[in-house]
This record gives C-alpha cells, structure tokens and sequence, in this order.
C-alpha cells in the first residue's frame, strides 16, 4: 500500500449493573483521559445510550495498529489503569463486548 497505514478503530459496549451509570462514566472518563495522552490517537468518544442510562459506548480511533497495540501494552503495565479497568469490571451488568478493526474505507 506504499507505506500508508490504515487507521484502527476499537469500541468497548458496556452495560453497568443498574445503578451504577454515573460510577462507570467516572472511570470510563478516566480511562479516556489516560488514552488522550497516548500517540498515535487520533479520538476518541465516549457515548450513553439514549433511553437507557447504564449503557456505554467507547470508540477509539487510532492512527495505526502499531499506535493501537503500544498503547494497549503501556496500558496493561500501568498499575492505575489497571486498577481502573478491574473496577469497571466490577460495575459491569454481564461481560463488556470489545472490538478491534481496521478501516477500510473513509466517507465525509
């Protein structure tokens, strides 16, 4: 492809245990803001469901798979985040689903 990187993008559906929305936001925003400062970032979002409160979406877009899985490194080695992720873990109603893809194709 001449050297051009495709951008990768990584979502996370989550659904907190009822009750708990504004307690998963608190560390879903946490854990934004510590991608943030990671390279290769290109956004991110954090979005809540319209009509149901508990439930998250949080998408990532990434400059490259290579940017994408250093920072998933760093972010597994770093014991706050880690400590983070065990609380969402916590707070969640059932197993998040995580995706990881590639983008094949660009509109605006």
């Amino acid at each position: 492809m001449g050297g051009f990187n495709l951008q990768v993008i990584t979502f996370g559906k989550l659904q907190a245990q009822d009750g708990q929305g504004d307690a998963l936001m608190d560390i879903i925003r946490q854990h934004m803001d510590y991608l943030k400062q990671q390279p290769g970032l290109v956004q991110g979002y954090v979005a809540r469901c319209n009509g149901n409160s508990n439930k998250f979406l949080v998408v990532s877009v990434w400059a490259n798979e290579e940017a994408q899985q250093a920072a998933m490194t760093r972010l597994s080695t770093d014991p706050e985040a880690t400590k983070g992720f065990l609380q969402m873990m916590q707070l969640l109603n059932g197993q998040p689903d995580f995706g990881n893809y590639t983008v094949e194709s660009i509109v605006k």
